[in-house]
């Protein structure tokens, strides 16, 4: 039996993960979350649901990601953590797997902050762990997905990344994002990168495009954002010259004009301003308006398409091979298909983890380290498939 520790396991992506390791009978779940009350209920519920007892594969645990020797404890004995907090403490939890002697993966870090995730590769490698860093849809599931797409090609020009998405379910909401209200503020005001030959940075919002998604979400106005696959994408293909690799994101067209319109207004600065009754970070305090609403407990109905063009040479002849996903929200476990993609490719690569079919060591990118086959394998057992346009329907004469 391989014990797992989920990092934020009572949190909406944490819940799928635990979900998805449970199915696992050789794996024992241990649910770690700052809100130790949620992580027990969750792990009674689950327990009660797959006829299990407290204690017998699934567990609460409290778990302060800003205390190292509480986590340290918590990840002793663990074969891999899977940190599904947010990303800024990444770095934070990689430490503690180092020290606890455990394997580790995340949902992402934006890019900088998996810069510094890089770092600790030789670290990772002399301790003989792994590290697959940014192993949720977007980064995660787009790396593989390029990986299989470039897969055939002597060179490379370009990698194009797009998500989109709609959200049709009944809400009395004012506000909800689709995941960490704090990341997405981050993606709409810090600098995004592009890789053009070298790594730039372009204006926030910048890039704007129409892309047209299949149905049901269909055209959405998509904007370069801040991701860790325009980090790691060159590096790992700079051998067959890549020239070009972007991010942008698409988000209903609403909801992306109330989101601008909040950033325009300051909302989104973390630097604190000062009134007569005291200094606030705006940020902060938009952010907790927005997270004091309770989350609607009704179905979700909403559907996610992601999108990787990889344009490159097979055989002497320009083509472009085009992989594609639609997600929709899914009914077995009631969760939104942000919540489904997002969750599953972790709890996967963990998996792999503790079975050796992941046996490379150090800090390691989605595209490095997972084996696409058995990964899209994978997917399809949980509703996720993978469609590849052939490279005959769409060469450039």
């Amino acid at each position: 039996m391989k014990k797992v520790v989920v990092i934020g396991g009572a949190g909406a992506m944490g819940q799928v993960i635990v979900r998805d390791l449970l199915d696992n009978p050789e794996i024992e779940v241990i649910v770690a979350d700052y809100d130790r009350e949620k992580a027990d209920n969750l792990a009674q519920s689950l327990a009660e649901q797959n006829g299990l007892v407290v204690g017998e594969r699934i567990r609460g645990e409290f778990a302060d990601i800003t205390n190292k020797p509480v986590l340290v404890k918590i990840l002793k004995n663990a074969s891999c953590v899977i940190n599904s907090t947010p990303y800024y403490h990444n770095v934070n939890v990689m430490e503690a797997a180092l020290e606890a002697g455990c394997h580790y993966t995340d949902l992402g870090g934006l890019f900088h902050v998996s810069k510094e995730q890089l770092k600790l590769d030789a670290r990772f490698k002399e301790s003989g762990l792994t590290a697959v860093i940014g192993m949720g849809a977007a980064p995660g599931m787009t790396n593989i997905m390029a990986a299989k797409a470039q897969e055939n090609m002597e060179s490379l020009e370009s990698i194009d990344i797009f998500v989109g998405s709609i959200d049709n379910t009944a809400l009395d909401h004012p506000f909800l994002p689709p995941y960490s209200i704090e990341t997405l503020i981050d993606e709409y005001t810090m600098p995004p990168m592009v890789f053009d030959g070298d790594y730039k940075e372009m204006p926030p919002l910048s890039g704007e495009i129409a892309v047209d998604f299949p149905a049901p979400v269909g055209e959405q106005h998509a904007i370069y954002t801040l991701h860790s696959e325009v980090l790691t994408l060159p590096m790992t293909y700079k051998a067959k010259g890549v020239e070009r690799v972007t991010f942008r994101l698409g988000l209903p067209i609403e909801f992306h004009e109330k989101i601008k319109f909040l950033m325009s207004l300051g909302l989104g600065a973390k630097e604190k301003i000062h009134t007569a009754d005291g200094a606030f970070s705006p940020r902060k305090i938009l952010a907790t308006l927005i997270n004091q609403f309770p989350v609607p407990q009704v179905e979700p109905d909403d559907c996610e398409v992601v999108r990787v063009d990889v344009v490159g040479i097979i055989e002497g002849r320009r083509t472009m091979c085009r992989m594609e996903t639609t997600v929709y929200n899914d009914k077995r476990w009631h969760v939104s298909c942000g919540a489904l993609d997002t969750g599953v490719p972790p709890s996967i690569v963990a998996q792999m983890l503790c079975d050796e079919t992941i046996h490379s060591r150090g800090v390691l990118a989605p595209e490095v380290a997972v084996p696409a086959d058995r990964f899209f394998q994978e997917l399809a057992k949980r509703g996720i498939s993978m469609h590849r346009i052939s490279k005959q329907e769409l060469v450039f004469h």
